[in-house]
């Protein structure tokens, strides 16, 4: 049993090794991946915003004033850019970077920010790199549309609403403008319409659109980026099992040591019982 414990602790801190080998290869494979992609959905950002201005709502755009249309690109160019910076927060090494400055900011805070902006901003320090990054995508995506709104590009609609309900569909098609959510409403007949003569009359079709990027259709449209998500997710795999096997082994570590502890406290009583009855 003795020879046992200590193979069992070698193979214990072995597959710590791994494990921290496998971990620190993750981390790599992310800072790579999101190197890629940061730029990728500034540029996406940017591209469905052209297409929505020119292709969906041309007339809008056209109605605005040449400062007005200026200073609409200016921010959409912004908005992308704070997007690519965003995703490159994420980086392990930045996260890991940002740590002990955020632990040291944090105690020297002394009131909330209220500003709309950060507010949006905020990420749960337990969420998982995946979720930040859809989150990440989310926020851009919604303020996107907000500014579209604010410039009346896009009609009146509850952005937050429909991109909730798409982050929800499984499973969701391929629009024919990459990222970019369109529907059709009918508007509801007003009462005074209703009687009216004309009973044949069919309610107005009341276009919706909402840009949403998305991490599949981002790697749909870079198969070098679904490469590297490939990559990760065969990494998350092996790490998976590297865990389950270490907490296998350490499970059976503790039950050794613990029957070699019971032994020695059990020989150590018989011998003072031996002692005792001696005395």
């Amino acid at each position: 049993m003795s020879g046992s414990l200590e193979t069992v602790e070698q193979e214990v801190l072995a597959l710590q090794g791994l494990l921290m080998g496998t971990l620190q290869e993750m981390r790599h494979l992310y800072d790579a991946y999101l190197e890629v992609l940061a730029p990728i959905a500034r540029q996406q950002l940017i591209t469905v915003s052209y297409q929505v201005c020119t292709q969906v709502f041309p007339e809008q755009f056209l109605t605005l004033e040449e400062g007005d249309r200026q200073q609409l690109q200016q921010r959409i160019y912004q908005l992308a850019l704070s997007l690519e910076a965003a995703i490159l927060r994420l980086q392990p090494h930045q996260q890991e970077a940002s740590a002990q400055e955020d632990a040291g900011e944090e105690s020297a805070a002394t009131a909330p920010d209220d500003s709309e902006d950060e507010a949006e901003d905020s990420i749960a320090p337990d969420d998982s790199l995946q979720k930040k990054l859809s989150k990440t995508l989310y926020r851009g995506s919604l303020k996107m549309n907000h500014l579209l709104q604010r410039a009346a590009i896009l009609p009146p609609a509850p952005i937050a609403v429909i991109l909730d309900i798409a982050s929800k569909a499984e499973n969701r098609p391929l629009g024919r403008i990459p990222h970019l959510l369109t529907m059709m409403l009918e508007e509801q007949q007003t009462q005074e319409n209703a009687n009216t003569e004309d009973k044949s009359a069919n309610p107005t079709p009341h276009p919706i659109a909402a840009i949403y990027l998305q991490l599949e259709e981002l790697e749909f449209q870079h198969p070098s980026l679904a490469h590297q998500r490939s990559q990760i997710r065969e990494l998350e795999s092996r790490l998976a099992n590297l865990q389950q096997q270490l907490h296998k082994k350490q499970r059976q570590y503790l039950t050794l040591k613990a029957s070699r502890v019971w032994w020695q406290t059990w020989k150590a009583n018989e011998a003072n019982h031996f002692q005792d009855a001696a005395d």
